[in-house]
C-alpha cells in the first residue's frame, strides 16, 4: 500500500504538530493573544487539508492516519495544559472532564485496534455524536483562550463544560453499542460495518 507521504494535505498535518508545541508553550507561558493565533492558525489548516483532500484528490492512506492522531494529540494536550492549575488561565478544565475525555478516546483507540487486527474491521467513519463531542471540546479550548483575552464571558466555558460531559458519556456509549454490533455481525460471518469516530476519520476531522 502506497503511503502518499509527500501530499500537500500531509504536509499541512505535518505543520499542525510542529505547531503543537508552539501553542502548548504560549499557553503555559501566558502568551494568550499569541496561542489563540497559533490555535486559529492550526484550525484552519485542519479544514484545509480536509478540504484538498476530499475534493482534489489528494487523499492518502498516511493521511488517514495522521490526521485524526494529530487532532487528539492537539485537544488532550490543551485539555491537560488548562486542567493544571500553574497555567496563568483564568479558566481551567476540571481534572475529572479530563480524565473522562481521556478515558474515552483511549477506550476507542483499544477497541479499534481489537477489531482491526482481530477481525479486519478497519472502517471507522465518525457519527454526528462523534462530531459533536469534538466540537464540544474544540468549543472549550476556544472559550478559555477567548476567555483569556477578554472577548469571551467565563459562562460560556463553564456551558462548553456540561456539554462535553454530556456527549462525551453520550458518544462512548455509542461507540460501544456501535463496537458490539460489528463484533456480533462480524462473529456470524455478516460484513463489519465501521464504527465510530474520534479514533480515526477522514482528512479534516477537527474542524468538522
Amino acid at each position: 500500500m502506497e503511503l502518499r507521504p509527500w501530499t500537500l494535505p500531509n504536509l499541512l498535518t505535518f505543520a499542525r504538530l510542529v505547531a503543537l508545541p508552539f501553542l502548548i508553550s504560549a499557553i503555559l507561558e501566558g502568551e494568550h493573544m499569541q496561542a489563540f493565533a497559533i490555535f486559529f492558525a492550526m484550525a484552519v489548516s485542519d479544514f484545509v487539508d480536509g478540504y484538498l483532500a476530499r475534493h482534489f484528490g489528494m487523499a492518502s492512506p498516511l493521511g488517514a492516519l495522521l490526521d485524526p492522531i494529530a487532532d487528539k494529540l492537539f485537544l488532550v494536550s490543551t485539555f491537560i495544559v488548562f486542567a493544571l492549575k500553574s497555567t496563568p488561565s483564568n479558566i481551567h478544565i476540571p481534572l475529572w472532564l479530563v480524565l473522562l475525555t481521556v478515558a474515552r478516546d483511549v477506550l476507542i483507540v483499544a477497541v479499534a485496534l481489537v477489531m482491526a487486527l482481530g477481525l479486519g474491521i478497519k472502517s471507522f467513519p465518525p457519527t454526528f455524536l462523534g462530531k459533536a463531542n469534538t466540537f464540544a471540546e474544540i468549543s472549550t479550548v476556544v472559550a478559555i483562550l477567548m476567555n483569556n483575552i477578554d472577548r469571551m464571558p467565563a459562562w460560556v466555558a463553564d456551558v462548553c463544560f456540561s456539554v462535553t460531559l454530556l456527549l462525551t458519556i453520550a458518544s462512548g456509549v455509542h461507540y460501544v453499542f456501535r463496537a458490539s454490533a460489528a463484533i456480533a455481525r462480524a462473529s456470524q460471518g455478516g460484513p463489519g460495518n465501521g464504527i465510530d469516530g474520534g479514533a480515526a476519520g477522514p482528512p479534516g476531522s477537527l474542524a468538522s
